[in-house]
């Protein structure tokens, strides 16, 4: 009986969830619609050359479509692309449910929730999926999770890195890899060939010359100096580059450490990858010609969906930009890792993450959009500032726990003999 209730029940709570994300956008969160107005204005006025500069081609010709075939003017456009956001998230939902697991399932719907409508008015949602889709795929269909990197790198480039952990000398790792070559390649080679290099490549040149925003990690000491010390010595403004940034003592030192935190981020990808593709060859007792034999399929597994999870947390850690969407990336990772075997020991891990990531999602909603005016104010709310902080120092811990879990499960899959039961 439940069996049959259980479905209906699902989707009644689905229901009166978006009802009550579409109610808090009415009554709230209008104003969250302005990228997609950014986007109409971009592209009827710029054009897909010169407009949405800071995307990759492949996503700007998306969201022209969407234009070309519902956007006649900017409040049809703004619900076109909001409902096609909104159809993904469903869609999601409802292939975790019926083709991965109903807790997987359940863990995106609230945490999409708890992020808010802003997964309407963004376009976020596609690398989100692209990369929920990579790792439920990446044993069944190797060469499909390579793809859908591909297709995640293509909207926003970051998700290139998350390639790494999943190549190898075994066969699925190898067929990931094609899958990502070949996907990657034909639509790098068609940007290429349909707008150039510098179109091509412009959102790696936008990025570079942003400023610190304000919701960043690296911006968290002049937020807080701004907001508790003396007046006048610190302000915010809207930059060309359509976020808020901090400007003020020190700010330029803050920002350089972004640069050594991307690197670090890089490394880190790099690690993970030597240690979960090549099974860390050199280190005592292993060797590479062990990691073609793949006798620990479901903690490899394990190790790639914890390394996703480590590198996106770095990622942003290490941004100097940290705009309030960037948190749905979480969303792929978590929902499939609650749901992943572990050892006995390792259960708790995943709920600690899950819950600590849900932490993450309803703390970001709270400073933007709904305390977002106490920080960009000119005397700046101190409640705002420090629901900022709080957000901030546990993404910092969030993030160096993803660290450790990644980096010892990624060991452990790679040792002689790991091939024990999970249940164990």
């Amino acid at each position: 009986m439940f069996r049959v209730i259980e479905p209906v029940l699902a989707v009644a709570a689905w229901t009166i969830s978006r009802a009550l994300m579409a109610w808090q956008f009415y009554q709230q969160e209008q104003h969250i619609s302005f990228d997609l107005r950014y986007y109409y204005w971009q592209l009827t006025n710029a054009g897909l050359d010169d407009g949405l500069v800071e995307y990759p081609p492949p996503v700007a010709v998306l969201l022209e479509v969407v234009r070309q075939f519902f956007g006649g003017s900017e409040p049809t456009y703004v619900w076109a692309v909001a409902l096609l956001m909104a159809a993904l998230d469903a869609a999601a939902a409802v292939w975790l449910w019926r083709s991965h697991s109903r807790r997987s399932a359940i863990y995106w719907a609230t945490f999409t929730f708890l992020v808010g409508p802003l997964i309407w008015f963004r376009i976020d949602l596609l690398p989100a999926v692209a990369v929920l889709a990579a790792l439920v795929w990446v044993t069944r269909r190797p060469v499909a999770a390579g793809a859908a990197v591909a297709v995640g790198a293509a909207t926003k480039l970051w998700p290139a890195l998350l390639i790494v952990p999943m190549i190898g000398l075994t066969r699925a790792a190898m067929r990931r890899t094609i899958g990502f070559l070949v996907a990657g390649g034909t639509l790098g080679l068609a940007s290429l060939i349909l707008f150039g290099w510098d179109r091509s490549t412009s959102a790696l040149t936008w990025q570079s010359d942003r400023g610190l925003q304000i919701e960043s990690i690296a911006a968290t000491i002049p937020m807080l100096r701004h907001a508790f010390g003396p007046p006048g010595r610190y302000h915010t403004e809207l930059s060309v580059h359509n976020a808020w940034e901090i400007y003020g003592p020190q700010v330029e030192f803050w920002q350089a450490t972004t640069d050594v935190a991307l690197v670090i981020a890089v490394l880190l990808t790099l690690l993970l990858g030597w240690l979960i593709a090549f099974d860390g060859a050199g280190l005592p007792g292993r060797r590479l010609p062990s990691a073609a034999e793949d006798g620990s399929p479901l903690l490899r597994t394990r190790a790639i969906v914890l390394a996703q999870l480590a590198i996106i947390c770095t990622v942003i850690v290490a941004n100097k930009t940290f705009s309030p969407q960037y948190v749905i990336w979480l969303a792929g990772p978590l929902a499939v890792l609650i749901n992943v075997p572990a050892p006995k020991q390792e259960r708790s891990v995943n709920r600690t993450l899950a819950v600590l990531g849900l932490a993450a999602a309803l703390l970001t909603h709270l400073v933007f959009p709904l305390n977002y005016y106490g920080l960009i104010s000119e005397a700046p709310a101190a409640g705002a500032t420090l629901l900022l902080v709080g957000r901030n120092l546990l993404m910092l811990a969030f993030t160096g726990a993803s660290i450790v879990c990644a980096t010892r499960s990624a060991l452990l899959a790679g040792r002689p003999g790991a091939s024990r039961p999970l249940n164990s």
